[in-house]
């Protein structure tokens, strides 16, 4: 199946029918992808990926269980994009992904041997990968998770109408919190359900409620302050909604996504000091850092000033680190340092 994406960029998906089963199993058993990183690994392709491979002149793995595939295609520069370190969410994980763990550790550990380059989009990764680099041209650029900023502009209407939608006035302070069923992001809502259960005085008393968006939860509910919309067609209306982006997420690798698009929506940040890592974000200057332990004396703060102040501040934050944030920039960026894309 082939789809195009946006012009001269387009998607071709060919699983077929062994591929879509074992992918099926895994899934179901809770088996992370080793399967595919020893087929691929074996040549054990589709004839049109090989087609694909023989046509390019630049080759992208998406994670290191996409490892370069045995053929004459191999000498062409092949590139890996480590959007964290698939280790240390194995560590992190069941039991039974826990057992894969050592031996992702070494895959990664050989990534600066087997590929051309890497890019890595948080420094702690690049610090892994150049720990194992023998390479002196190895350049290890890093592509932060940033995002397409036009994307989370919305028109001054937008916030009373959805904020309507939602049941809440002009007066009411409304943190949101976006993220995935990806585990760390479950333990985060985790503990904002118990947030708001044990303070639902407080929230009431203060009227600020926690709004949940996206499919950390497959459902949609409401319950006291706490307000989850399940899976949502886009986020940004929510983000228009509310006064501040919030992320109490404390495990993980790599860099969390939502906090570029906080930022890029003009939110002021709430944030575990976890949270914000892969970014360039201070302490009290770019964002109130805060712990499950003390978030409400956190939100205190933050309601203690109006909301021209945060919005102020918020812009100020975006203008100092929009070219962190930007994902076009970032990209530019990366493939300036790397030879294959600027011949």
């Amino acid at each position: 199946m082939e789809s195009a994406i946006e012009p001269r960029l387009k998607e071709s998906t060919h699983l077929g029918p062994t591929f879509g089963i074992m992918q099926a199993l895994a899934r179901r058993l809770d088996y992370p992808r080793v399967w595919q990183h020893h087929m691929l690994a074996r040549g054990m392709v589709p004839m049109r990926l090989k087609q694909a491979l023989q046509e390019a002149d630049i080759v992208l793995s998406d994670l290191p269980y996409c490892p370069p595939i045995p053929g004459p295609w191999r000498q062409k520069p092949w590139y890996l994009i480590s959007h964290n370190l698939e280790h240390k969410l194995l560590e992190q994980g069941s039991a039974r992904q826990r057992r894969f763990a050592n031996w992702m550790r070494e895959i990664e550990g050989a990534a600066p041997q087997t590929y051309t380059d890497i890019f890595a989009c948080a420094e702690e990764d690049r610090a892994f990968f150049q720990s194992h680099n023998i390479r002196s041209s190895l350049m290890l650029p890093i592509v932060r998770c940033g995002v397409d900023p036009r994307l989370y502009s919305y028109s001054p209407g937008l916030r009373l109408e959805m904020r309507a939608n939602l049941g809440l006035s002009d007066e009411d302070w409304v943190l949101v919190f976006s993220g995935s069923g990806f585990a760390p992001n479950v333990d985060a809502f985790r503990e904002i359900k118990e947030f708001c259960r044990a303070e639902a005085e407080f929230l009431d008393r203060s009227r600020v409620y926690i709004l949940v968006v996206g499919s950390v939860s497959p459902e949609p509910y409401r319950r006291g302050a706490l307000i989850v919309t399940g899976p949502v067609p886009e986020v940004v209306p929510y983000f228009a909604a509310s006064d501040a982006g919030i992320n109490l997420v404390t495990r993980g690798s790599g860099s969390n996504v939502k906090i570029f698009e906080y930022l890029a929506a003009r939110l002021p940040v709430i944030s575990t000091a976890f949270g914000v890592r892969g970014t360039k974000l201070t302490a009290s200057a770019d964002y109130l850092p805060c712990s499950p332990n003390d978030l409400k004396e956190v939100i205190l703060r933050f309601i203690g000033s109006d909301r021209l102040f945060w919005r102020a501040k918020a812009e100020g934050v975006w203008d100092r680190h929009r070219r962190g944030c930007d994902i076009q920039d970032l990209v530019n960026d990366a493939i300036s340092l790397l030879p294959a894309f600027g011949s």
